[in-house]
């Protein structure tokens, strides 16, 4: 459960962004003790959803699993080799270069499908042996 809050706290930044432009008084400091408050206020509620929904499924990690694998393994492997070739064009990037960069975006491309179809057979898996709150249990 600690990692999945760690990993959806690293994500909901820009949650948090846009809920202290909309929450804040503008015209006051940033700093001030109203926005401060707010700001406050609307972190620890979204957090606290955080950990609820998180202890709420007992799998959520299988979930990370699942984001991990659909979007930030293409993003993390596949993105860079795309943009390079984009950037050195056919004239620029050496026969070995593009060779390379496409060899990573196809390997990428077929782990990122491989583990995603392991983190759906997961989550399949545990949603049909699971109950509520179960890993609370353990802690009494």
């Amino acid at each position: 459960m600690r990692a999945c809050v760690r990993v959806v706290q690293l994500f909901t930044v820009p949650i948090h962004e846009a809920l202290d432009t909309q929450m804040q008084r503008l015209e006051e400091g940033m700093f001030s003790r109203y926005n401060l408050g707010r700001r406050l206020l609307a972190r620890g509620l979204v957090f606290g959803a955080n950990a609820f929904v998180t202890a709420l499924f007992p799998f959520m990690g299988d979930f990370v699993n699942l984001f991990g694998s659909f979007v930030l393994f293409p993003l993390t492997f596949m993105f860079p080799s795309m943009v390079v070739l984009k950037i050195q064009g056919k004239d620029e990037a050496g026969r070995w270069n593009r060779i390379w960069h496409w060899s990573i975006i196809v390997a990428s491309s077929v782990l990122s499908v491989v583990t995603t179809a392991a983190a759906v057979r997961l989550i399949v898996h545990n949603a049909s042996v699971y109950h509520f709150f179960a890993d609370i249990t353990h802690w009494t």
